[in-house]
C-alpha cells in the first residue's frame, strides 16, 4: 500500500481550506470598499478614479491557484444636485426558450398517420370485416333466395378461402407488408369456418363431429401461421367475427356451432402459451361460452350434450387460464374471464331439467373450487385469481341447492354448506378469510329462508306453521346451531377479529336457535296445540337461564380473557332471559307453565347471587387467602 496516501489527503483539504478563507478574504475588502465610497461626503468634486485599496497578497498553492476575478470599476459620486447613477444590475443571462410548433394541419396529421400505418391498418381491419358479411350472404342470402347451386355456393366459399389464405402468406413474406397480411389470412381462415359450418348446418353435407374436427384444422392452421408472425391480431380477427357471424350462418345455436365453438377454443390454446396474449383469451372464451348462454333458444337440443358442454367449457376456460397465468400480465383478468365461462349455469333449466341441472351446477362448482384450492402452490396463480374462483364457485352452488331443493328443503341445503364451509376454513390457507365471509353469507342465507318458511311464526302463534313443514324446520334448526357453532369458532380463531363480540354474539344467535328447536320439538309432538306452544317456550326459558347460570360459574374459576368472555355472556344471557320472561312469558304461558318458569328463573338468580356473594366474603373455594404481612404472632 502507498503510506504517502493520507499526508496527500490531507494536503489536498488543507490547501482547499486555505484557498476558501483567501477568497472570504478578498469579498470583505471589496465590501468594505465599497461601503466607504457610499459613506464619502457628497460635496465638492470626487476623482474619478479612487485608488484602491491594497490587499494583502494572495499566495496559493501552485495546483490550487484560483481563476482571476474580473475587476468592475464602482460608479463615480454624483456632484451636488444631480441624481445617483445607479449601479448596472447584472441580469442572469438569457435562457433560449423552447419554440411552440405550429398545430399540423390535417393533411400533414393524415400523412403522419399513414406513415405510422394506421390507416393500413384501418383499412385491412375494415376489408376483412366486409369480406365476411359478404361470405356470410354468399353462404345463407343466397341459399335462402336459392341464387347459385349449393355446390357452387360450398366450393367458390372454400376456393375464395383458399385464396386469401394464400394470398396473404406471399404478401407476408416481406415484414413492411404484414399488416395486409394478417387480414388476408384472418380473412380466410374466417371463410374457411364459415364455409365448414354451413356445409353441417346448413346443408347438411357434413355430420357435425366430421364438421368440428374441420374446423378445428382450419382453426390449427390459422393459429400456425399466427405463431410464425407472432401476431395476436391475426388470432383476434378471426375470433370476433366467429363470435358475431357464426350464429347467423347456423341460424341459430345448434349442436355444430357448440361444438365448433369449443373446438376453437382448444385449437387457439397453443398459440398463447408464453404469450401475452390476454385480449385473444377474452374473446376466445366468449365465443365459447355465447352459444351455451342461450343455448335455451336454440332448436331443441340434447340435454347431456347441453350439460356436456357446459362443464367442458368451463374447464377449458379454468386450464387454460392455468396454463396462460405464467406468462401473462393481467392475472386478474384471465381468472375473470374463466370465470364468466359458468355463467350457462343459470340458463341450464331451459334446456334440461332440475335435477340434471342441478348435477351441472354441482360440478361446475366442484370445478371451480378445484381451482382455487388446487392452485394453492402455484406462484404464477396470484391470489386474486383463486378468489374469483371460490367467489364464482359460490355462486355456482347457489345454483344447484336452488335447482335441487323445494322450498321446505331449501334452508337446510344453505345451512348443511355454511356448515361444511366453516369446518373447512382451517385448511382455507390463503383464502380462509374469503370463504368464511361466503360461509357467513351462506348461514345468513339460510337463516333468512328458515324465517320466509315460518320461523318468526312459529316462535310467536301457537300452531302457526304448515304441518307439512315442522319437520323440516326442526332439522333446519338443527343444522342452523351446528353452522352457528362452526361459523363462532371459525371467526373467533380468526387473526383479524376480536373473538369476545364474537364469542357473545354467536352464543345470543345459539341460544336465540335452541329457543326455536324447543318449540319445533314441542310442535312436533304435540302436533302444534297450545300446550305444546307454551311447553316449549317454558323449557326455552330454562335452558337459557340454565345457560346464563354455567358461564358466570365457569367465569369464577377462569382467568384473563376468557373470564371476561364468560362473564360478559352470561350476564347478557341474563338480562335476555329475564326481559324474556317479563314481556313473553308472563303474557303467553298460563298455568303451571308460567309458574315453573318463574320460579324455576328466581331459583336460579338466588343461586347465583349465592355463589358470588361466597366469593365477596372470602368463603368460595377458588378464593385466594390474603398474604400474612404480620409477622409471628407471640404466643
Amino acid at each position: 500500500m502507498n503510506d504517502n496516501a493520507p499526508s496527500s489527503s490531507a494536503e489536498h483539504i488543507d490547501g482547499q481550506l486555505r484557498e476558501l478563507a483567501q477568497r472570504l478574504a478578498a469579498v470583505s475588502n471589496d465590501f468594505a470598499v465599497f461601503a466607504a465610497a457610499r459613506r464619502a461626503p457628497t460635496a465638492g468634486p470626487v476623482a474619478d478614479n479612487p485608488p484602491p485599496v491594497p490587499r494583502p497578497r494572495q499566495e496559493y498553492p501552485p495546483q490550487y491557484a484560483p481563476p482571476p476575478v474580473p475587476q468592475r470599476p464602482y460608479p463615480q459620486q454624483p456632484q451636488s444636485g444631480q441624481p445617483y447613477p445607479h449601479r448596472p444590475y447584472l441580469y442572469p443571462p438569457q435562457l433560449p426558450q423552447p419554440s411552440r410548433r405550429p398545430a399540423a394541419a390535417p393533411g400533414e396529421r393524415l400523412a403522419a398517420a399513414a406513415e405510422r400505418g394506421l390507416i393500413g391498418r384501418v383499412l385491412a381491419v375494415g376489408g376483412a370485416v366486409i369480406t365476411l358479411v359478404g361470405v356470410v350472404l354468399l353462404l345463407v342470402l343466397a341459399a335462402q333466395a336459392g341464387l347459385l347451386r349449393p355446390e357452387v355456393r360450398v366450393a367458390g366459399g372454400a376456393v375464395f378461402a383458399v385464396a386469401l389464405v394464400a394470398a396473404g402468406a406471399h404478401v407476408g413474406g416481406a415484414a413492411e407488408r404484414r399488416t395486409g397480411a394478417i387480414a388476408l389470412v384472418a380473412t380466410g381462415v374466417a371463410a374457411g369456418l364459415f364455409d365448414t359450418l354451413a356445409a353441417s348446418s346448413i346443408y347438411h353435407w357434413l355430420p357435425a363431429t366430421a364438421a368440428i374436427a374441420v374446423g378445428a384444422a382450419i382453426t390449427a392452421g390459422g393459429a400456425w401461421q399466427a405463431c410464425r408472425w407472432d401476431s395476436q391480431a391475426l388470432c383476434v380477427l378471426v375470433s370476433v367475427p366467429l363470435l358475431v357471424f357464426a350464429p347467423i350462418v347456423t341460424a341459430g345455436v345448434d349442436e355444430t356451432l357448440i361444438g365448433a365453438t369449443l373446438a376453437y377454443a382448444a385449437a387457439m390454446l397453443w398459440p398463447q402459451v408464453r404469450r401475452d396474449w390476454t385480449a385473444l383469451f377474452l374473446v376466445n372464451t366468449a365465443a365459447a361460452t355465447l352459444p351455451l348462454l342461450f343455448a335455451g333458444v336454440g332448436e331443441d337440443l340434447n340435454a347431456w350434450f347441453v350439460g356436456a358442454a357446459v362443464a367442458a367449457g368451463l374447464t377449458l376456460a379454468l386450464a387454460s387460464a392455468v396454463i396462460l397465468l405464467p406468462s401473462s400480465t393481467r392475472g386478474a383478468l384471465l381468472g375473470l374471464g374463466s370465470a364468466i365461462a359458468a355463467l350457462p349455469v343459470f340458463t341450464l333449466p331451459t334446456v334440461l331439467d332440475r335435477p340434471m341441472a342441478a348435477v351441472v351446477a354441482g360440478v361446475c362448482t366442484a370445478l371451480l373450487a378445484a381451482a382455487a384450492f388446487g392452485t394453492a402452490h402455484r406462484t404464477a396463480v396470484p391470489v386474486s385469481c383463486r378468489i374469483t374462483w371460490v367467489s364464482a364457485a359460490a355462486v355456482t352452488a347457489l345454483a344447484a341447492i336452488a335447482y335441487a331443493s323445494s322450498i321446505d328443503a331449501v334452508a337446510p341445503a344453505l345451512l348443511s354448506t355454511a356448515v361444511v364451509m366453516g369446518l373447512a376454513t382451517h385448511r382455507a390457507g390463503t383464502l380462509r378469510r374469503v370463504l368464511l365471509i361466503i360461509a357467513t353469507v351462506f348461514g345468513a342465507t339460510g337463516l333468512a329462508a328458515m324465517i320466509y318458511a315460518g320461523a318468526i311464526t312459529q316462535l310467536t302463534v301457537p300452531g302457526g306453521i304448515d304441518p307439512s313443514i315442522r319437520a323440516s324446520m326442526l332439522i333446519s334448526t338443527l343444522v342452523a346451531i351446528a353452522a352457528a357453532a362452526a361459523l363462532t369458532a371459525a371467526w373467533a380463531d380468526d387473526a383479524g377479529t376480536e373473538d369476545g363480540p364474537v364469542w357473545i354474539a354467536g352464543g345470543v344467535v345459539m341460544l336465540s336457535l335452541v329457543t326455536q328447536l324447543c318449540i319445533s320439538t314441542a310442535d312436533l309432538i304435540t302436533g302444534g296445540t297450545d300446550g305444546g306452544f307454551r311447553g316449549g317456550h317454558t323449557a326455552a326459558t330454562l335452558v337459557w337461564f340454565a345457560t346464563a347460570a354455567a358461564a358466570l360459574l365457569w367465569a369464577r374459576s377462569a382467568a384473563g380473557r376468557a373470564r371476561t368472555v364468560a362473564l360478559a355472556t352470561g350476564l347478557v344471557v341474563i338480562a335476555a332471559g329475564v326481559a324474556k320472561l317479563l314481556l313473553f312469558d308472563l303474557a303467553a304461558l298460563s298455568g303451571m307453565f308460567r309458574v315453573i318458569a318463574f320460579v324455576a328463573a328466581g331459583l336460579v338468580l338466588l343461586a347465583l347471587g349465592v355463589a358470588y356473594a361466597q366469593r365477596l366474603t372470602g368463603e368460595g373455594p377458588d378464593r385466594q387467602p390474603a398474604a400474612d404481612t404480620a409477622g409471628p404472632r407471640n404466643l
